[in-house]
């Protein structure tokens, strides 16, 4: 009697495989500049197997994305899910994770800020999780802003809480030479650093 083995998970490890190296080469010489070459050669495949799964480059790019972006989304949620209702520790703690997930995406908000220079409509998949986070960043500063106290927009307050890890994360390389580095490297304390900024900022005075 002949038994009948799946081939699903080789195939999920053959995917696997393509998206891990997809998000390298994509990475280092941009959605324009990569090969799908590059790409099976860098996956160990032949590219007729990397058409058989993705049809085209830009359909591998699309997946690429979906599949590492998606990843994130329930981390988002599980983040905001643990708030204690303590202003300042809460949003250190989203600080933080918002470090930890913008610095591991590093490379794909690369990739998204080329392709969307080229195409704004192409770049949907990788701001999605940032714009997530946004929006759960908004409805926690949202109460704290109608018991008034912080003051301003809460989807305004996101942005800019937003803003700032995202120039540090971003900005961490260009910035290595300035006599400021060891805060640079201190993620910690620039986290703590940002969130007295914001409070600063946000917070009623009255």
């Amino acid at each position: 009697m002949q038994v009948l083995t799946s081939t699903r998970p080789a195939a999920e490890d053959t995917r696997a495989r393509i998206f891990a190296a997809a998000r390298e080469i994509f990475a280092l010489h941009g959605p324009h500049g990569t090969t799908t070459r590059e790409i099976a050669d860098r996956a160990g495949v032949n590219e007729a197997t990397l058409f058989r799964h993705f049809g085209s480059k830009s359909a591998l790019l699309d997946a690429m994305k979906e599949h590492f972006c998606r990843q994130k989304e329930s981390l988002i949620r599980d983040i905001f899910a643990q708030s204690t209702g303590v202003l300042e520790a809460d949003l250190g703690a989203i600080g933080a994770a918002m470090v930890t997930g913008m610095t591991e995406s590093r490379d794909l908000i690369r990739v998204a800020l080329l392709e969307e220079a080229a195409n704004p409509q192409a770049a949907v998949a990788p701001w999605r999780a940032p714009n997530l986070a946004r929006d759960n960043l908004c409805a926690f500063l949202t109460p704290y802003v109608r018991s008034s106290e912080l003051h301003g927009d809460p989807a305004v307050l996101a942005r800019v809480f937003m803003g700032m890890i995202f120039a540090y994360v971003m900005g961490r390389q260009f910035w290595k030479q300035a006599p400021e580095s060891s805060f640079l490297d201190d993620e910690t304390r620039a986290v703590e650093t940002f969130v007295r900024i914001f409070l600063n900022g946000a917070r009623s005075t009255t």
